[in-house]
């Protein structure tokens, strides 16, 4: 590969023999380089493939707004993720991660920091995630003398969760965090309860309704036991109420039918929830 241009000490643009364009990031791999010279590899550290003008745009764009030591702590950040999280994340992840940490250390210098209001989703759907989140907290204090917030770490926790989807996958993220808060609004406000966040009826509860949420445009014609889920409405009638609620929030939400079996399905688990609350 050749140096296509110097960018700072740590990041240069490359091309290889096909005449595709690279970014490259490696400690002192643009020292005392010129456009034409051969890249040395053994100092590479990271290679982005450019697969679009547009991308390589933004990056470099990115790039030549943010100090030089952003980009290297932020993939410090990224490969200690990788590592807790025993994951490899897309590439996409270092665009919107080093333009987050800049726009957050900017904030801070101007005592202007935000609050997420995923903040609790974030730590109760996506705990270890918010873990390697709060060890980047921790990288960031150490190098940037910067002490942040747990709203910042939900913030980045959320990159991970992203980094390690496409794009779709991103989008049904972030709808079926809105989505489970939303059903847990709705039980809450309907029994007058506080849920027990770290029970295992409730950790069931969530892994139920993201599966459900996986599997809502997938399911046929309604095969279900009518039998058993008239058994069970009439022994929680108060929790049928409840469920219908949800029952309606789904249907309006997805424009998919709930079937019985759902129904009852549903019902049982929070029937678990307010049992395990009383």
């Amino acid at each position: 590969m050749f140096v296509k241009k110097v960018l700072n000490n740590n990041i240069i643009l490359a091309t290889d023999e096909k005449k595709s364009e690279k970014m490259i990031l490696g400690k002192g791999i643009g020292f005392n380089k010129k456009a034409g010279d051969t890249v040395n590899k053994e100092q590479i550290e990271k290679i982005f493939k450019l697969d679009t003008e547009d991308t390589a745009n933004k990056l470099v764009e990115l790039i030549g707004d943010v100090p030089a030591n952003y980009l290297e702590l932020t993939k410090l950040m990224i490969d200690n993720a990788e590592r807790d999280l025993n994951c490899k994340f897309n590439d996409s992840i270092y665009i919107g991660l080093l333009s987050h940490i800049n726009y957050s250390l900017t904030r801070f210098q101007q005592n202007n920091m935000i609050q997420n209001a995923l903040l609790w989703e974030v730590k109760k759907f996506y705990p270890k995630e918010f873990k390697a989140a709060l060890n980047s907290l921790e990288l960031i204090e150490h190098y940037e003398n910067v002490k942040l917030n747990e709203d910042e770490a939900s913030f980045i926790a959320m990159h991970f969760v992203n980094g390690q989807q496409d794009g779709e996958a991103i989008r049904n993220t972030v709808m079926a965090t809105k989505v489970i808060q939303d059903i847990l609004s709705i039980i809450q406000f309907h029994f007058k309860i506080e849920l027990d966040e770290k029970s295992v009826s409730f950790n069931r509860f969530i892994v139920h309704i993201r599966f459900f949420l996986q599997r809502i445009h997938q399911r046929n014609n309604d095969t279900s036991d009518g039998f058993l889920f008239e058994q069970v409405k009439s022994k929680y009638p108060d929790i049928y109420e409840c469920s219908l609620r949800i029952k309606t929030y789904l249907e309006s939400k997805f424009d998919s039918k709930m079937d019985c079996d759902e129904m009852m399905y549903f019902m049982l688990h929070i029937a678990r929830l307010i049992q395990q609350d009383n």
